[in-house]
């Protein structure tokens, strides 16, 4: 192995990315032999830990007396235009609704109390809930259908950003209108000790086809420059652009009934409120701000993040987050030079001083006339406008669910010469929305749309087959249909269930992928898409799996692929969450012909017991490893702890 492709899998690895057992041997015997290499990886773990940055949500309940005050405060109700200053610094006079300082920590201090008293104090809960964990979900998606407007004012609060600089507080400003305008303005009130630092003042605004960011950018020194971004010709509900609405209404966050708990009822702003709990990994769509610019404190991934919704709307009416208790949280603690923080006490903390549905006043969403804009080269157009450029009638759904068709547009073709051939048609009502994508001319050997080659095959009710991923911060619910002559995705916020049932719709028949496709190819060896009974049959032993019911609530089977290298043989399988991959990722479960563990690849590594035999567990990279009866078994998901790894591995079975 040379430098070049040992740096390559150091940073894939890095990123997330999960290297075979052959391949992560040969980096580290690389590595150990190999100063410069060693040298990199050394050099970018500690860039890694210097440029982390994430935050988190708050928790509390407002009364008719800090309200008072928070209006003597604000200005007219216009929205009012930021200007960029030369140096770095942005001056931003207050928008509707903007708060100085006192207010945002008297209504925070108010909001925490009222919350706490609502429910009997700080940590009493009434028994005897009336809703349940799938009620709060099912009603998060319904409520997505019916808002056309919304306007909120909230108070963050965020402790121990810096040794110097304890407490930071901020206000923030929410507005939207249906179906793709919306608007985000943080102003930092913090009072730093050194005037020279760049407050983390932040503005987003989505306005139909125009995206438009700024914000001091990430940087090491106390003054950062602005950032600003623009984006022209966006594609509806696009990814890399995206309008962050679960600050509105937490579609994404709350998705998953098996990953929240329903903590009890209160009252937040005089409203009848319910308090669900979930850990920060999967509340990460709450905190869009995080990576809009600017600095933040970091966060752990299992921190609590206890949400305050409105009984009847469902809309965040507050929320905190709590340190995780435990070791391994300590431990990452002292890695960021964090004080001591106690599972009792928030570090973050973020309270609505005012939520209605009222339409934002005319030019919220005015996005500024700058230079340097992106294009994202989509085209609007009509349906039979489409069907002329492309050369085909886009197939469309019989039933959308009760969304209003919003736009058809025509993504860029490959070449700036090139003629269009992909068309998407999307629908919307409300914060929902659904995106269909087509094309009569895929070259590729993969499926098309953002859908890997790893997805869970599923039949619709039609008999037709497709390729199902669960959203992700970044993506909707997706599947991919491969049919005869065409090639289409569909994407949606919609629940899984809903997306199945829309696809099923499609006047197409959906066959599964060619064996062309279910092969790839690359110096780590040849990787085959196989079902399960073709992997038991071509296994030179029993493979196992987890015993029904086992898994971690919310997973199950996606898929299976054999990795041949020489005369070598071995099996991945892949378990995937059905509603939404936050936090936690993909299970796999690797099984080949081994007599003994491959060599340690990092330092942090410990013997553990794993079905009666001596096992290791590799923290970095949530990995838990094991010989028995003639056979290597590995296990590792993104973000899982080793208990819940080893529960996995206690219920293998042929």
């Amino acid at each position: 192995m040379d430098c070049d492709r040992a740096r390559r899998a150091i940073s894939e690895r890095m990123d997330g990315e999960r290297l075979s057992p052959r391949l992560t041997t040969a980096v580290e015997r690389h590595v150990a032999g190999c100063t410069a290499c060693a040298a990199f990886e050394a050099g970018a773990w500690k860039l890694r830990e210097a440029a982390r940055f994430e935050v988190a949500p708050a928790v509390p309940d407002l009364v008719n007396s800090i309200m008072a005050s928070v209006e003597r405060e604000t200005q007219e109700r216009r929205p009012v235009r930021l200007r960029l200053l030369p140096g770095g610094r942005t001056r931003r006079p207050l928008l509707p609704g903007r708060i100085r300082l006192a207010p945002v920590a008297a209504a925070l201090a108010v909001g925490l109390v009222a919350g706490s008293v609502a429910v009997g104090g700080p940590w009493q809960r009434p028994e005897g809930l009336s809703v349940d964990a799938a009620e709060v979900t099912r009603g998060v998606a319904a409520a997505a259908t019916t808002l056309s407007a919304y306007q909120a004012r909230f108070a963050v609060t965020e402790y121990h950003f810096a040794p110097d600089v304890p407490v930071r507080e901020f206000s923030m400003n929410v507005w939207f209108q249906a179906p793709e305008r919306f608007r985000l303005d943080v102003v930092d009130h913090t009072q730093y000790p050194n005037r020279d630092v760049t407050p983390t003042d932040l503005e987003l605004i989505v306005n139909g086809s125009s995206w438009y960011s700024v914000g001091p950018s990430a940087c090491p020194i106390d003054v950062c420059p602005p950032s600003e971004t623009v984006v022209e010709n966006r594609v509806p509900f696009s990814s890399t652009t995206p309008a962050p609405t679960d600050l509105i209404l937490p579609v994404t966050s709350l998705a998953d009934a098996n990953q929240l708990q329903v903590v009890g009822r209160g009252s937040v702003l005089g409203r009848p409120a319910i308090e669900v709990r979930l850990p920060f990994d999967r509340a990460e769509p709450l905190f869009p701000f995080l990576s809009l610019g600017g600095s933040w404190r970091p966060f752990f991934g299992a921190d609590q993040v206890d949400l305050w919704l409105d009984a009847k709307s469902w809309f965040p009416l507050s929320y905190a987050v709590y340190p995780a208790p435990g070791r391994e949280r300590d431990e990452w603690a002292l890695r960021f030079g964090l004080p001591s923080e106690s599972p009792r006490q928030p570090i973050f903390q973020m309270a609505a001083l005012s939520v209605d549905r009222e339409p934002p006043a005319a030019g919220t969403f005015r996005i500024p006339h700058t230079t340097g804009a992106r294009d994202q080269g989509a085209k609007p157009v009509s349906i039979s406008q489409a069907s002329k450029e492309t050369g085909f009638q886009p197939v469309e759904p019989k039933d959308v669910d009760g969304l209003g068709l919003y736009q058809v547009v025509l993504p860029p073709p490959p070449t700036s010469k090139g003629e269009p051939q992909q068309t998407l048609i999307t629908y919307s009502k409300g914060l929902a929305w659904l995106k269909l994508g087509e094309t009569r001319a895929w070259a590729s050997d993969t499926l098309y749309g953002p859908v890997g080659l790893q997805a869970q095959e599923v039949t619709l009710a039609t008999g037709s087959v497709a390729y199902y991923e669960p959203a992700t911060a970044d993506h909707g619910r997706r599947l991919s249909i491969h049919a005869a002559g065409t090639d289409l995705y569909v994407e949606t916020n919609l629940s899984r269930d809903k997306l199945l049932h829309v696809a099923g719709s499609l006047p197409v028949t959906g066959i599964p992928i060619p064996a062309a496709w279910a092969v790839r190819s690359s110096p780590e060896g040849v990787t085959e898409r196989v079902t399960l009974a073709q992997a038991a049959a071509e296994m030179p032993f029993t493979i196992v799996l987890p015993a029904s019911g086992t898994l971690p609530p919310g997973y199950a089977v996606a898929s299976a692929e054999l990795v041949r290298l020489h005369t070598d043989t071995a099996l991945n399988v892949y378990f995937q969450q059905q509603d939404s991959v936050l936090g936690t990722g993909p299970i796999r479960l690797h099984e080949e012909v081994g007599k003994k563990l491959p060599p340690a690849s990092s330092a942090a590594q410990s013997e553990v017991q794993v079905r009666g035999v001596i096992g290791r567990w590799t923290p970095d990279r949530n990995q838990l490893e094991w010989v028995d009866q003639g056979v290597y078994f590995s296990l590792d998901a993104a973000g899982m702890s080793l208990a819940t790894l080893l529960a996995v591995a206690a219920s293998l079975e042929p």
